[in-house]
């Protein structure tokens, strides 16, 4: 059994990536009286712009330039930061 650890492990660290990805980082808004904007930046840097202007919804996404690596990177940093603000 011990020589399939490293493949679950890496499994492991790929499914938590994906949920880290999906979570949000920011949500702002800016509000005019004909237009309202909303952008939501999610932890790998993409966002979703959402737009309610003459009654009519328009979103658009901007993906992510973050590759997998990147993202376990900076997760662990993440994590490291929580161990040593607690």
């Amino acid at each position: 059994m011990g020589q399939y650890r490293d493949l679950v492990d890496r499994q492991r660290k790929l499914l938590a990536v994906e949920k880290w990805r999906k979570g949000v980082k920011l949500m702002s808004g800016e509000f005019e009286v004909e237009k309202k904007l909303w952008t939501t930046t999610y932890n790998d840097e993409s966002q979703l712009f959402e737009k309610l202007q003459d009654n009519k919804w328009t979103s658009m996404k901007k993906p992510s330039v973050m590759t997998i690596q990147d993202c376990v990177d900076q997760m662990s940093r993440e994590e490291q930061d929580v161990k040593y603000w607690k």
